[in-house]
């Protein structure tokens, strides 16, 4: 199983998932997301389930992905780099974000 490790701007974006659910829908439901989002990391780390795809599916037209893949989960897509040892969460979008345009700053272009 590879170890998932989180990028800064990754885990900043987890801790305002958690504070946005948890002030709209409790702190229950805040835990409960957060613990989907673990075990689909889990669960990718451990080579059970699809692969993540390449982040280009997500711009228009032909890109570089920068080695960069994506799995969504909820409503959210876990932008992911994948090593040997490693599944590294580098960023995590909402699905009504601009997502190309984040990724354009992540290297994807």
């Amino acid at each position: 199983m590879k170890t998932v490790v989180f990028a800064p701007a990754a885990l900043d974006r987890l801790a305002d998932i958690f504070a946005w659910t948890a002030e709209r829908f409790g702190e229950a439901q805040a835990a409960a997301y957060a613990a989907r989002l673990a075990r689909r990391l889990e669960a990718l780390a451990g080579g059970d389930g699809p692969k993540p795809r390449l982040c280009e599916r997500l711009m228009q037209g032909v890109r570089e992905a920068s080695g960069l893949g994506f799995y969504r989960e909820g409503s959210h897509y876990l932008i992911l780099r994948e090593r040997p040892e490693v599944l590294e969460v580098v960023e995590i979008f909402h699905e009504r974000m601009n997502i190309e345009a984040h990724l354009e700053r992540l290297g994807v272009r």
